[in-house]
């Protein structure tokens, strides 16, 4: 099937939408490709804390979270955060390889600069409808007027804001009770803003033991009652230095509150955890926009009409963008896509790939399926790459798309991460992290 749409629009200013615009603008042959991202800066996960909304602006529009806080510290060397053709500046801190949120921030906006023509700021999507007989339907609100309604018409549309609104919280009973009762109590990383005064003598239980959950903790331990625990189902591959003020457990079974409004945390196998005042996840994240509807793909037995239906939802079990051929096109209509939607080691370098192989294939270079159907295959949804986890398949996803770009355009091949056995070390910088963290504490 060729796929050759004119008029693109990116939804997201963050790493995935500013290399899919630069992709698109340098590698493909469309006519019109524009950027809408809703914040005033560009950035995404990776914002300039100085200019972050703090509360509602003056002009109502919402406070946008992210997952990143200050003190973050990444797990991503230099190397995997370069863009093709913009290599990132090497940290000029010794012993410390991982660029801070302020020096992403500043690359990013860096390499955004020559397309700034083609991003529109403060532009709130909040529609894109699939149009019969062709076309996406995007309504949006510009809040350099105030918040202005208007609607759009492209031929195609990119969606790179998949994960990072969405909070994971664990099906635990008690927690939703809790949620609704006491929701200052019940915390997520994503609107973690550092141990503040608020944190200062509290008991505090946190959930999680990936990076995000680990810094928290880490950061709380100077503050916070003492231990603060934190509680576990698995053994971690993400790097946390010793602290006698933190004290794991296990996975907790339940919650409830007692008479004074503490919260009892009830552990598998182990005693309870009472008189807890805060509750902090540190659980990720699960891909939905909300603001995305497709027509369905079979027509009506009576009117032979198709309606518009909701792509993505916390019904779909397990939690994923459905119908995605290449982890990219929707499969019913290939002039949607994601970019962002797998989650990676290495994201910005995925991306980069992700979206260079998207450009070609809008091009008419890279050939896809002709048939819904066989966009689909294989589609098992209890397949781990097909809800997004690639794991231990990430190099074999890589090296296949890879090869398709390369297969239509000899040049990029010198220009693209190699996606090789020699990457592969250098992907996994567990042992630097943890130096890293040895070198902050000291």
């Amino acid at each position: 099937m060729t796929l050759q749409p004119k008029n693109l629009l990116i939804i997201g200013g963050g790493p995935c939408g500013l290399i899919t615009l630069r992709n698109c603008l340098h590698r493909g042959t469309f006519s019109k490709v524009q950027l809408v991202e809703r914040r005033d800066d560009v950035g995404g996960v990776c914002p300039n804390f100085k200019t972050r909304y703090q509360n509602h602006t003056p002009d109502h529009r919402s406070r946008w979270s992210t997952p990143a806080y200050p003190g973050l510290i990444g797990n991503v060397i230099p190397e995997f955060l370069s863009f093709s053709e913009h290599p990132f500046p090497a940290p000029p801190r010794e012993h410390q390889p991982f660029p801070t949120l302020a020096e992403t921030n500043a690359y990013l906006k860096e390499f955004a600069r020559p397309f700034i023509e083609n991003i529109r700021l403060s532009f709130e999507v909040t529609g894109v409808e699939e149009v019969e007989g062709g076309g996406w339907a995007v309504r949006m609100k510009n809040w350099n007027k105030g918040g202005a309604v208007s609607e759009e018409t492209w031929d195609a549309v990119v969606i790179t804001t998949v994960w990072f609104d969405n909070p994971h919280f664990p099906d635990i009973p008690g927690l939703q009770e809790l949620q609704q009762q006491q929701p200052n109590k019940v915390q997520h990383a994503i609107n973690w803003t550092g141990p503040h005064s608020d944190y200062e003598g509290k008991r505090v239980l946190v959930i999680g033991n990936a990076n995000s959950a680990n810094e928290m903790a880490a950061q709380l331990a100077p503050v916070a009652q003492t231990p603060i625990y934190r509680s576990t189902r698995r053994i971690s591959v993400f790097p946390s230095l010793p602290d006698t003020r933190i004290q794991d457990i296990g996975p907790v079974s339940r919650y409830t509150t007692d008479g004074n409004n503490k919260i009892t945390a009830h552990v598998q196998d182990e005693a309870s955890i009472e008189n807890v005042d805060i509750v902090l996840f540190g659980t990720g994240y699960y891909p939905h926009v909300p603001y995305l509807r497709v027509l369905h793909p079979d027509p009506d037995s009576q009117t032979r009409d198709r309606t518009l239906v909701p792509l993505t939802s916390r019904a779909i079990m397990p939690t994923r963008i459905p119908s995605l051929h290449n982890q990219i096109l929707y499969a019913h209509n290939a002039t949607l896509a994601f970019i962002g939607a797998p989650t990676s080691f290495i994201p910005f370098t995925l991306a980069d790939l992700t979206s260079t192989w998207l450009s070609l294939a809008w091009s008419g270079l890279i050939q896809i399926p002709h048939t819904p159907r066989a966009r689909l295959n294989p589609n098992n949804p209890s397949d781990l790459i097909n809800f997004h986890f690639l794991g231990r398949y990430e190099m074999e996803y890589a090296r296949g798309l890879r090869e398709d770009v390369v297969r239509v355009n000899e040049w990029l091949d010198g220009v693209l991460a190699r996606w090789d056995d020699e990457q592969v070390g250098r992907r996994f910088a567990y042992a630097k992290k943890m130096e890293s963290l040895r070198a902050s504490r000291d």
